[in-house]
């Protein structure tokens, strides 16, 4: 069937408004998960899900015929409500495609929240400079800077790894930039990727949704410096993130006794895209993120011994000891940390709470920009913000040890925790800046 996928501004979502903008369209066939239609058909903008736990609501889709929308499930009554339902809005993890829906199906998604770039170049650059695409690719997002780099007499081949191991050079960065991974609709964590991944074709999308989305930046960074291509790329990202994107076998990360298919630290080509440059892939969950992280802080000159930590869906950590030698290791942790799954969950940066704190007035909240002001626009709680809530709650006596909301004793504690709600979804603690602390969610 042809899947056409309709995206609605952002402030009217969920509301029977008009798409800002033509549909995206692609292909699915009966027997489909609906999500994954969408998201890794490239048909929608990457949103968290929470893996096909029918708890986010973040895959929520409108049928614009009616007629073919499948009737409500009861997880879809909690998470949307009746209103939502009777204008033919589902949760796309919990559908598949069926041929009862027609040869064409017309959808509507809430936009995600855009990109967040700083343009921080000068308007001009030397004509001696060459502009560098540096990425820091993640399980859930993607990080990036545009960097002009003074010209070398002595430029080395493409697949020259000496090129990153050499002391840093004065760069200074054009552009920087942030957005989640577009492979997110496979699922938050390394292993749903893996999953997706292990059949040839889903590792082809997967591997296309990331570089289509580099090219896409590219093309628009460099649409305001005419005659300064970019001549380079280096791509730091885990073993998972890196093979999967490279298109290679990942069957070795799979299953125990892991294995790496290669050990990085060379040049590639990849079709509509610069020279790649990744580098070395110590072992089969410490990537080239780690990598890029040390060579940087050994070529500053950092006194030893060091411990470089990079704690996110994946946690990688390596120490070098005071003579010199290099340990490894890695843990997974998993999309919990990153607020998928809780039902005001949301991942931690602007808009979101990531820390709450007991004041005299009751609950104070903190997102990573520091104190939230009075009226400030919260979307959601980070998994830091709810392990501080819980925290607080087990201290002062507002939960109790098998995590039951309790009538707590003293007057502060009363006023950080009011009397649980009953809602649509269950019982629920009323929490600042429209928020709230679900019982399910306690678990």
């Amino acid at each position: 069937m042809k899947l056409c996928v309709h995206e609605l501004p952002r402030t009217s979502a969920g509301q029977d408004e008009v798409p800002a903008a033509p549909p995206r369209c692609g292909h699915a066939a009966p027997g489909d998960d609906l999500a994954r239609a969408v998201w890794l058909g490239g048909l929608a903008a990457p949103v968290p899900l929470c893996s096909g736990l029918g708890r986010c609501g973040r895959c929520r889709v409108r049928f614009h015929d009616l007629s073919v929308a499948p009737d409500p499930l009861p997880e879809e009554e909690e998470i949307l409500g009746p209103d939502l339902l009777a204008r033919g809005w589902r949760l796309a993890c919990r559908r598949q495609i069926t041929d009862a829906m027609g040869p064409e199906l017309h959808l509507d998604v809430p936009a995600p929240e855009k990109m967040t770039v700083m343009t921080t170049a000068a308007p001009s650059l030397p004509k001696q400079d060459h502009l560098a695409l540096a990425v820091d690719l993640g399980t859930t997002s993607l990080y990036w800077r545009l960097i002009a780099v003074p010209d070398v007499r002595e430029e080395p081949a493409p697949d020259d790894f000496s090129l990153l191991c050499r002391p840093p050079l004065p760069v200074s960065v054009v552009a920087e930039g942030h957005d989640l991974n577009p492979q997110a609709g496979a699922g938050a964590d390394v292993m749903s990727r893996l999953a997706v991944a292990s059949a040839p074709e889903g590792r082809a999308r997967l591997a296309r949704l990331v570089r289509d989305h580099l090219a896409a930046l590219l093309r628009q960074q460099t649409a305001s410096l005419p005659g300064i291509p970019v001549e380079r790329l280096v791509l730091a990202a885990n073993t998972a993130m890196t093979d999967i994107f490279l298109d290679r076998d990942i069957s070795g990360l799979c299953a125990a006794p892991y294995r790496r298919s290669h050990a990085g630290g060379c040049g590639l080509t990849v079709e509509g895209l610069p020279p790649l440059l990744i580098p070395p892939l110590p072992a089969p969950f410490v990537g080239g993120d780690i990598s890029a992280g040390l060579l940087r802080l050994l070529a500053d000159g950092l006194p030893r011994p060091l411990l470089l930590a990079d704690l996110g869906t994946n946690g990688e950590l390596a120490l070098v000891d005071a003579r010199g030698r290099l340990w490894l290791a890695s843990v997974p942790l998993g999309p919990a940390l990153e607020g998928i799954g809780p039902q005001c969950g949301r991942m931690a940066g602007p808009g979101s709470i990531t820390r709450f704190e007991v004041s005299p007035l009751g609950l104070a909240c903190h997102s990573v920009d520091g104190p939230l002001a009075a009226g400030a626009d919260v979307q959601g709680i980070s998994a830091t913000g709810y392990l501080s809530l819980l925290a607080l709650l087990l201290r002062l006596g507002c939960l109790d040890a098998d995590g039951h909301f309790r009538t707590p004793a003293s007057p502060l504690a009363r006023r950080v925790a009011p009397p649980p709600q009953q809602a649509r979804t269950g019982l629920r603690l009323p929490l600042p800046y429209g928020q709230w602390l679900a019982a399910a969610d306690v678990e």
